[in-house]
């Protein structure tokens, strides 16, 4: 396919071929997600390549790629992906600006789905718009929309929030309800409309315009079982006391902030947009703050306490910004379907596919008017139905198929009751749907990009399922073979020796060596606390921590003995530490390190593995192609 009799075998495995291009397109396509540097090397890729392409071998001879799931999954995978590909490929400007204006703002609604399916029956389809008709008229005669979305909608998550899909703006729904959800008024109800999913209708709660995004850093304080949110809003009510004395906000969050990934950065969290995060309340207060630096008061999540500083706003981009950008976005959304007149005109060209007047007109002068209030009687004897209509490709469509589809459309409810008008719409319908449906169902033979998608999915499943059952299975349930090989190598799951140790913290110099003349002297906590926390501008935060060797900076300040006592100074704020106890080095236990045991043991039982496929199946590699492929990639 796509011209490889003419494409260099790079190596055979099993004596099957793989092609040069498909190395070279799967090497390009990953290489800038790969981090170790040792695997963008070719022929340490190549290695990888070849366990991918053993792992596959072995999965056809299990006979994985005929299991009804597989199959019945990759189908489906297909049908859903090639509607990302029935796309008009030059967006008009329209549609970009379209977007563009969405995008400046965004919409809270609510919603109600009746389901049907791709290849429901009209019956079943008709009984679900009647259904989707019976909840719209209920609303609009007073009904409370969130109670008859509990009773109707088929949206599972219905039952707990009542329809309600909270904020959204531009591409984040399928393009049929972004339509709806624009083009409604706040407070109305749409009429009904369909997408993949099945009829919608749609309330717009409110409207607002997009506020752009923000970078914000922050410091936590979570609830967790040794601390309630009591406490937490009192740690938190320290640390902004600590702040008003312009103590580091990136220093206090170094320390105290208990979301780790941003801690390191000094609580930076990386720009946002209104609904990227999973909490309103931060958002909210985050895009409240109007100057650079200002800091929030406290504030609740689900998460803890949080103190928020600003740390620049980012406006809305223009339209000369996005505009490349959204043009992208359109080729690949629905928006840009190809039942858009330009992309069948485009299939019609490519097909070579000519209009049919003489079939137009045969249709238009022997069906009878009757055919809208009567099932017509096709006239199967009449020679003229085995003529042919078009051709697309290779596939014939006969009189008859057309006069079939003539007679479905007429059983339905039709906008015209002219047989000449009738004829001819239904033509032009007839016509582009079969050009769709020929060009969907050649897409793989006829479109390079969908094919290596695809390609790349049906190989992903099947290493999925072997993986599954050699692997991942074998490691979650021989227990006992995962007690021997956390024994047979536990020197290596080592923990590294650790200090238990005091903290006291302040941007007041002279308040530390308070504290570290009390300490030198063994007060207890409580009573230091009272003696040097007697301001509520100029406070003292302290904590009692484990601190890891070779994992928390703070250990390369000092040297682990036990009574040590320093002083760190960062960014005009002093830490004072004490270390309390010591703990050596050990070994973890079994329970403490079982996920690191558990991935260890997998990668082991893989590389034993490989090796036996190397074994059971030839590998034939041809260097000539191999040095050419390097040639090429200037590698």
């Amino acid at each position: 396919m796509y011209g490889q009799q003419k494409d260099a075998v790079l190596l055979t495995i099993n004596n099957s071929p793989v092609y040069r291009s498909e190395f070279k397109r799967v090497y390009l396509k990953n290489i800038d997600l790969v981090k170790d540097e040792s695997q963008k090397d070719i022929d340490e890729y190549l290695e990888l390549f070849i366990n991918y392409k053993l792992k596959l071998e072995e999965a056809k001879e299990q006979g994985l790629d005929k299991k009804e799931s597989y199959i019945k999954e990759l189908e489906g995978y297909k049908k859903q992906l090639s509607s990302g590909y029935l796309t008009d490929m030059k967006a008009s400007d329209a549609l970009v600006k379209e977007a563009y204006d969405r995008l400046q703002e965004r919409v809270n609604a609510s919603h109600i789905l009746v389901q049907v399916k791709p290849n429901a029956s009209p019956k079943d389809t008709l009984a679900a718009y009647q259904r989707i008709i019976e909840a719209r008229n209920k609303i609009i005669k007073g009904a409370d929309f969130k109670e008859t979305a509990i009773q109707y909608s088929q949206d599972p998550s219905a039952k707990k929030n009542g329809g309600d899909l909270g904020w959204f703006s531009a591409f984040r729904m399928v393009y049929p309800f972004e339509q709806a959800a624009f083009t409604t008024p706040v407070g109305d109800v749409s009429e009904p409309f369909k997408t993949r999913f099945g009829y919608h209708i749609v309330k717009v709660n409110e409207k607002e315009k997009s506020l752009g995004e923000v970078t914000v850093a922050h410091i936590m304080v979570a609830f967790n079982k040794d601390r309630t949110e009591n406490q937490a809003e009192e740690r938190i009510n320290e640390i902004r006391t600590q702040l008003k004395t312009d103590a580091s906000f990136e220093s206090l969050a170094k320390q105290y902030s208990d979301d780790r990934n941003t801690a390191v950065n000094g609580g930076k969290i990386n720009r946002f947009g209104r609904g990227a995060l999973n909490s309103e309340d931060f958002e909210k207060v985050a895009f409240a703050l109007q100057s650079t630096g200002e800091l929030s008061k406290p504030v609740k999540t689900k998460y803890g306490w949080h103190l928020i500083k600003l740390l620049e706003k980012h406006p809305p981009k223009t339209f000369d910004e996005l505009k490349g950008e959204l043009t992208q976005r359109i080729k690949k959304d629905s928006r840009s379907q190809l039942i858009t007149k330009s992309f069948i005109n485009s299939l019609k060209e490519k097909y070579g596919l000519k209009r049919n007047e003489e079939a137009i007109s045969y249709f238009q002068k022997n069906v009878p008017a009757t055919i809208f209030n009567e099932k017509w009687e096709i006239p199967t004897e009449d020679k003229n139905l085995t003529k042919t209509v078009f051709l697309i490709g290779k596939e014939s469509f006969s009189y008859l198929d057309f006069a079939k589809f003539l007679q479905q459309k007429a059983t339905r409810k039709t906008s015209t009751k002219d047989v000449s008008l009738f004829v001819e719409n239904v033509y032009d319908n007839y016509e582009s749907a079969k050009l769709l449906q020929y060009y969907e169902e050649h897409l793989e033979s006829d479109n390079q990009d969908f094919a290596n998608v695809i390609s790349e999915y049906r190989d992903g499943l099947l290493l999925f399922d072997l993986m599954e059952s050699k692997i991942w299975n074998a490691a979650k349930d021989d227990s006992i073979g995962l007690q021997k090989f956390y024994t047979s190598r536990k020197d290596t799951y080592i923990k590294d020796e650790s200090y238990k140790v005091i903290k006291a913290s302040s941007s007041n110099k002279e308040l530390i060596n308070k504290v570290k003349v009390q300490i030198e002297k063994s007060n207890a906590i409580e009573d230091i606390k009272k003696e040097v926390n007697i301001s509520d501008t100029n406070m003292v935060l302290f904590t009692e921590e484990e601190l890891t060797k070779n994992t928390d900076k703070l250990t390369d300040k000092f040297s682990g003995q036990k009574e040590q006592i320093v002083v760190v100074e960062e960014d005009d704020y002093i830490t004072l530490i004490k270390v309390v106890e010591v703990l050596p080095s050990r070994i973890k236990t079994f329970e403490e390190t079982k996920g690191k045991v558990i991935n260890d043991f997998q990668e082991d039982l893989e590389k034993k593995w490989l090796s036996e496929l190397r074994k059971k199946y030839s590998i034939e590699l041809n260097k000539k192609t191999l040095k050419q492929i390097k040639k090429e990639l200037a590698i």
